[in-house]
């Protein structure tokens, strides 16, 4: 009985390297994704990027898996290495949209003098969504630190004031009229300067906008993933706000 259970635990022993080797070739057999064209093509690959626009990834079937790129409209489903399916399908894509060119839509006759409009209007459509992006993140910090920084104000002056008319000791006036002035000038003055920034950062935010609309071209882009139910895959819709 021993002897049985001792070469049991022997044959177990030597065949577990074999079972982990196993394993581990088994998790490595799907390590790629795989892009099926709508012609019915297959792309063995591995995806480094996915935009509205179009797929980047490495072309597993060619020499030293060379990088390169397809437009989404060639693209029938994504079955990415995770398992998850990606339906492309085509009542939620635009078309293709060509890119402009730097200075394209500019009156190159009549520049404007300010530095900053000059790049707006030379700038080519995704540089002016990617300017949008930033300009409105700082406007909505400022406004965000304005309110932040007034509020401290407010009630540093209120609390002071509170302290300095609590009963008759001098230590109390004291300390509530530093607190309420020191408190009001601090968060007064940084508001002021946080809601300079706000107006600031909106206006041009603003300007970046209004020169996207007159080119008629969308204010952001971008893929918003969906999940189908029923058949337990995501699809990929293009979401264009102007």
């Amino acid at each position: 009985m021993q002897l049985n259970t001792l070469r049991l635990t022997l044959i177990l022993f030597l065949s577990l390297p074999f079972m982990m080797i196993g394993e581990t070739l088994a998790q490595n057999v799907k390590k790629n994704d795989i892009i099926l064209k709508r012609d019915s093509t297959r792309i063995q690959a591995i995806i480094t990027q996915m935009t509205y626009e179009k797929i980047n990834y490495r072309d597993l079937g060619t020499k030293d898996s060379t990088k390169t790129y397809i437009y989404l409209d060639e693209v029938a489903k994504v079955y990415l290495k995770s398992g998850k399916i990606i339906n492309v399908r085509d009542s939620v894509l635009a078309g293709r949209i060509p890119p402009d060119s730097i200075g394209q839509y500019a009156d190159l006759a009549n520049l404007p003098q300010n530095e900053f409009e000059k790049s707006v209007v030379m700038a080519n459509s995704d540089q002016l969504r990617d300017k949008f992006q930033y300009y409105n993140d700082k406007a909505i910090d400022g406004k965000r630190g304005a309110i932040i920084f007034t509020s401290f104000g407010i009630a540093s002056l209120i609390s002071g004031l509170i302290i300095a008319n609590s009963g008759s000791d001098s230590d109390n006036k004291k300390i509530g009229n530093t607190l309420a002035v020191a408190g009001t000038v601090v968060g007064g003055g940084l508001g002021l300067i946080t809601f300079n920034n706000y107006k600031r950062n909106r206006k041009k935010a603003k300007m970046v906008q209004t020169e996207l609309e007159r080119r008629n071209q969308p204010l952001t882009l971008g893929l918003t993933p969906s999940i189908n139910l029923a058949t337990q895959s995501t699809y990929i819709s293009l979401k264009m706000s102007f």
